[in-house]
């Protein structure tokens, strides 16, 4: 990164958080003199950017001193309540539409983000709102409740499609997709395949694998993957009571963790004595769950749950509580089939969900006020 370069960013990111035109100048003409001396002491590019930080930490150090953009589009989202309140209103008593004229008071943040936020943050940030409207629309208009649920699923198909690239973007978009190919193949296509076409997410590692160069243990760790699938849809056709044909992926999930596509205990250098209560707390959880799904008829379908404890497991001995929201869409997972499978209520569990984002909310948001505190502090002291 050269000097010009350098500026550009700041200039930029200064920009985005719509300071005045005449406070960016100033700020680019200060810091195009700082860097000249640092440069004149004998630093490098890389050695004069790390020295006076980054656009972020530049920003948050005078931010309070900046002078921002006026813009009128703000009236709209100030007069946005009232509008939406006598929306609700009218479509309440003219059209007895009182179960869903609430979505009108979603227009107050949907007005908020399109104005204020830019590029392709605004898309991310309108997907929950434009996810739940379509889901409503569906469901009251069409009675598609089901699988209307599947609209939310733009929320984080949306994220990944715009901030992952090539690899990445393949691997985080395939489980969604066979999600979507798994329900609407069982509700229009063919009744049983919910039954038996769930193995169709083993392709998930698949995919994964292949984006990588393929060697010699990819291809049979592939091979074994393959082969569970088709001893699952083998076993489905020709025994009547196939409830426990999951277990034919033991044998690709033990091949996974000889050959380290699974790692049970992560980190380097692993002291496999410190860890032994994780390992004993795991096994734990998987005697469990079998024991669970042999004995208590017809709770396989959803026994699974008791799964979700691994990985949570796993968070608790790295991070402990530090990030409660990692924590989140396990919980969540199991407290949606839980209100599912034993309430039937699948039409109001999905709101479940919203424990993810509003934990994160929460928790997480001083976090990053207290790094890029320090941060600027780190970059006050260089």
């Amino acid at each position: 990164m050269n000097k010009r370069d350098y500026l550009n960013k700041i200039r930029e990111y200064f920009s985005e958080k719509e300071v005045t035109r005449e406070d960016i100048n100033t700020v680019v003409e200060d810091y195009a003199e700082l860097y000249d001396e640092a440069l004149e002491l004998g630093l490098t590019d890389e050695q004069v950017a790390h020295k006076l930080g980054n656009p972020r930490d530049i920003y948050d150090s005078i931010k309070d001193t900046l002078h921002y953009v006026k813009s009128k589009d703000n009236r709209i989202v100030a007069v946005m309540p009232f509008i939406s309140t006598i929306l609700f209103f009218l479509v309440g008593f003219l059209l007895n539409g009182w179960a869903y004229a609430w979505i009108f008071y979603l227009l107050i943040p949907i007005a908020a983000i399109s104005i204020n936020t830019k590029s392709k943050e605004k898309i991310v940030a309108l997907s929950p709102f434009i996810a739940t409207i379509t889901f409503f629309t569906l469901g009251f208009v069409f009675g598609l409740w089901h699988p209307g649920w599947l609209i939310f699923l733009i929320v984080p198909v949306s994220a990944i499609v715009l901030n992952a690239r090539g690899k990445e973007k393949i691997i985080g978009l395939s489980p969604f997709a066979f999600l979507i190919i798994y329900i609407l193949v069982s509700t229009y296509v063919i009744e049983d395949f919910y039954q038996y076409g769930w193995s169709i997410f083993a392709l998930i590692p698949v995919i994964a694998i292949l984006t990588q160069p393929i060697k010699l243990k990819d291809i049979f760790m592939i091979s074994t993957i393959l082969l569970a699938m088709a001893a699952h849809i083998t076993i489905y056709f020709t025994i009547e009571n196939a409830g426990y044909v999951w277990m034919v992926y033991l044998v690709p999930t033990v091949v996974g963790i000889l050959l380290g596509y699974i790692q049970v205990i992560s980190g380097d250098k692993v002291n496999v004595k410190e860890k032994i209560w994780v390992i004993l707390a795991m096994l734990l959880v998987v005697i469990t769950y079998l024991l669970v799904s042999f004995l208590i008829p017809n709770i396989w379908t959803w026994s699974w749950i008791i799964l979700l404890l691994i990985p949570m497991i796993g968070i608790y001995d790295g991070t402990k509580f530090e990030h409660p929201v990692a924590y989140m869409p396990f919980i969540a997972v199991t407290i949606f089939m839980l209100l599912g499978s034993l309430g039937n209520y699948w039409q109001y569990a999905w709101l479940v969900f919203l424990i993810i984002p509003i934990t994160a909310i929460l928790t997480e948001s001083g976090d990053k006020t207290n790094e890029v505190k320090e941060d600027t502090d780190e970059t006050s002291d260089c």
